[in-house]
């Protein structure tokens, strides 16, 4: 995989090996890594060029709104939308780290490391396909 594969919105796709635990029927995971599919991408480009404190002070809000409201994050509420937002950035922020962030689903990074879900995405396992 090349730097370029990543791009501007970093490398953000579905990852079933990271969806623990049984299915819910309300099809809430499903749902909330759908969104963060949608939204983490947008985060990642608009923290590119962020200077390290912009992103520690991005770190720090997402961080107090999950702490103070993940309730509402799950069940609804007065902050859901906020609360699903600072998820959605703090996704983005942990992308930078080395070798991404993998949860609820999803995995996120913006550059290629070892072991990237991606990589199975895009390079086919020819021994498999031979099969």
């Amino acid at each position: 995989m090349t730097g370029d594969s990543h791009g501007p919105f970093g490398l953000v796709l579905l990852d079933p090996k990271a969806l623990n635990g049984a299915p819910t029927d309300d099809g809430f995971r499903e749902r909330l890594a759908d969104w963060l599919l949608f939204m983490v991408p947008m985060f990642i480009s608009e923290q590119r060029n962020a200077s390290a404190e912009e992103i520690d002070r991005a770190r720090s809000d997402a961080l107090e709104q999950i702490a103070s409201h993940g309730d509402d994050l799950q069940f609804g509420g007065k902050h859901q939308s906020s609360s699903r937002t600072a998820l959605a950035k703090g996704f983005a922020i942990l992308a930078r780290a080395e070798g991404g962030l993998t949860a609820l689903g999803v995995h996120a990074c913006t550059a290629p490391h070892p072991f990237c879900p991606g990589e199975r995405a895009i390079t086919p396992n020819l021994c498999e396909t031979m099969k």
